[in-house]
C-alpha cells in the first residue's frame, strides 16, 4: 500500500505540475502542512484530520450552496469519490458563509454526496486553510503536505490515480 500510495502522490504532483503553468490564479505552495482539525460530519459522524489522510492522500473540497462554481464542480468531485475512494480520501467542508445547515443537507442529496462532509460554522477549518471564495481544492498527501491548492479541480487527478 505503501508503495502505491508513494506512486500516486508522485504521478500527481507531476500532472499538476504540467498544467501549473495555465493556471494562473493557483499559487505552487511552498512546501507547507496542513492543519489539523476535527469536525461532526452533517451525518453526525466524527472525523479527524490527519487520521482522514493517514493511508492515502485526501482531497478537500471547500464549498457552498450559493456558489454557481461549486454546482459545476461538485458533480466531478461525486464520481472522483465513486471511483476512486481507494486511492484518495474526499472531505468536504462548507465554508458556512451566507449558508445554512439546512440549505447544506439539501445539497446532500440533491448530489447524492456520500463522502465526510462539514459544515465550517465558524470558519475555522476555512481560515486555517485560506479560502477565500469558493471552491477551494486541496491535495494534502499522507504526510500532511499541501500538494495543491487552488479555484480549480485538479485536471489530471483521475489520470493520476489510475496509473
Amino acid at each position: 500500500m505503501q508503495n502505491t500510495s508513494s506512486r500516486v502522490i508522485g504521478i500527481i504532483l507531476l500532472l499538476l505540475a504540467v498544467n501549473w503553468p495555465t493556471v494562473a490564479q493557483e499559487q505552487r505552495p511552498a512546501v507547507q502542512q496542513a492543519p489539523s482539525f476535527h469536525f461532526s460530519g452533517l451525518n453526525g459522524e466524527s472525523f479527524d484530520f490527519p487520521a482522514q489522510r493517514a493511508d492515502k492522500p485526501a482531497l478537500l473540497y471547500f464549498w457552498a450552496t450559493w456558489c454557481p462554481y461549486c454546482k459545476k464542480a461538485t458533480p466531478r468531485v461525486v464520481k472522483l469519490h465513486e471511483q476512486f475512494s481507494e486511492q484518495i480520501n474526499v472531505l468536504a467542508v462548507n465554508v458556512g458563509i451566507n449558508d445554512s445547515v439546512a440549505k447544506a443537507q439539501q445539497y446532500l442529496r440533491d448530489y447524492d454526496i456520500h463522502f465526510p462532509v462539514a459544515f465550517d460554522h465558524e470558519s475555522q477549518i476555512s481560515q486555517a486553510y485560506h479560502v477565500f471564495g469558493t471552491p477551494v481544492f486541496v491535495i494534502v498527501s499522507q504526510s500532511g503536505q499541501i500538494l495543491y491548492r487552488g479555484h480549480r479541480y485538479p485536471d489530471g487527478i483521475e489520470q493520476a490515480l489510475t496509473n
